[in-house]
């Protein structure tokens, strides 16, 4: 009477050991997630999993770029600069409020965290004095406003025609490098777990330590690598394996020029509290970098190339940033921006026109991509 449960214990065990044996076959104990030399491919790649949220990509088509808001920071008198902004803004849909700019000899010294680094120079340390004190109020309009994120731009700022599709495209690389689970749906399209955004800079880094990429392939607004023009260290795609020809989107470490960047609430925050305990005083693009390279809880998204520059307009190079040295009988023939393929401030004539179809590359004598752009995102570790 006793076999047949033990006949059904021995089954039982046997599918029991089976069971273990087919899950420790397919997840060795030894089994590495990714590693630099990894096999990229769609069966290997731990992120080929991802997808990102569609539900909240089309925020990044609304007049504030998928923000809560969008500043720009004009000194008052620079009423010139200002009326372009307005312009070129409206040309590509959306909409933007005023910080204003900040003149540093009306800041005084006992207002500022730290003397130590400040140049002896009166001009150079009143430029640099003004400019800070212009992304602290920003940062503090985002706390006061209480604001989920915002975007601030400079008032020379130019990008592509095409700003909102690359957005959209960045924002599923900020998803995926921040970690979004594909059964989560963000508040933000471009996730929910960053501090800062960096779209227009003159230079970034790659988090060492994080090995999550997204690229973007055959995207017709990357410019080439012989047009690109930057300032300091930028990543070089072609030591990881991967075209430099390519956009990635990436955990950033470090970055100089403030040319567009975004705060989420809690990085605007920790902005503030970051530049109050400063023991030394630093241009503010400088200091931001320090804190997405020294603070492990500061998170920085970085792209490369970036999407937004800096326009150089035709005509007297007076009329350029108010912090440069140039004569009035100094002049530039051309306008141009850096690292931007279909300048919106180049094409203004095209956009107001509504001719879409005519819109002018910087470069025409560059070979055309042709096709859609492809993603891929790579490195993430399994969840």
């Amino acid at each position: 009477m006793l076999k047949a449960p033990r006949v059904q214990l021995a089954s039982l065990a046997i599918i029991c050991i089976l069971s273990v044996f087919s899950w420790w076959y397919a997840n060795p104990p030894n089994r590495v997630l990714h590693s630099k030399k990894q096999d990229y491919s769609e069966k290997k790649n731990p992120a080929a999993g991802f997808r990102p949220s569609e539900a909240r990509l089309k925020d990044v088509r609304n007049s504030t770029l998928g923000f809560q808001k969008v500043f720009v920071i004009n000194l008052p008198e620079r009423t010139d600069k200002l009326d372009e902004f307005a312009l070129v803004s409206s040309l590509t849909g959306f909409n933007t409020d005023v910080i204003d700019g900040v003149k540093g000899e009306t800041v005084l010294n006992k207002t500022l965290p730290a003397l130590e680094g400040l140049p002896n120079n009166e001009r150079h340390r009143n430029n640099r004095v003004g400019c800070w004190r212009a992304h602290m109020n920003f940062a503090r309009t985002i706390i006061n406003q209480r604001l989920s994120s915002a975007l601030v731009l400079e008032d020379d700022a130019d990008w592509d025609t095409h700003i909102k599709d690359q957005l959209g495209l960045f924002a599923q690389g900020s998803q995926y490098v921040t970690g979004v689970s594909v059964r989560h749906r963000p508040h933000s399209p471009y996730g929910d777990d960053w501090d800062l955004i960096w779209l227009g800079h003159c230079s970034t880094q790659i988090m060492p330590d994080d090995e999550r990429r997204f690229i973007i392939e055959n995207d017709v607004t990357t410019p080439p690598p012989s047009r690109r023009v930057n300032f300091a260290g930028i990543p070089d795609m072609a030591r990881e394996g991967y075209e430099n020809s390519t956009r990635v989107v990436f955990r950033a470490n470090n970055g100089v020029c403030l040319y567009a960047y975004a705060l989420s609430y809690r990085g605007a925050r920790k902005l503030l509290r970051g530049q109050l305990t400063r023991k030394e005083f630093a241009p503010i693009d400088l200091a931001i970098g320090h804190m997405c390279r020294d603070d492990p809880e500061f998170k920085c998204i970085g792209v490369f190339p970036q999407i937004i520059d800096s326009h150089k307009a035709a005509g007297s190079l007076d009329r350029d940033s108010d912090i440069s040295d140039f004569s009035e009988a100094e002049t530039r023939q051309s306008g141009y921006t850096f690292n931007i393929v279909h300048s919106t401030r180049l094409n203004m004539d095209h956009l107001l026109a509504g001719e879409t179809n005519q819109i002018e590359r910087q470069w025409p004598e560059d070979p055309k991509i042709i096709g859609p752009p492809r993603t891929k995102p790579i490195g993430r570790v399994l969840d």
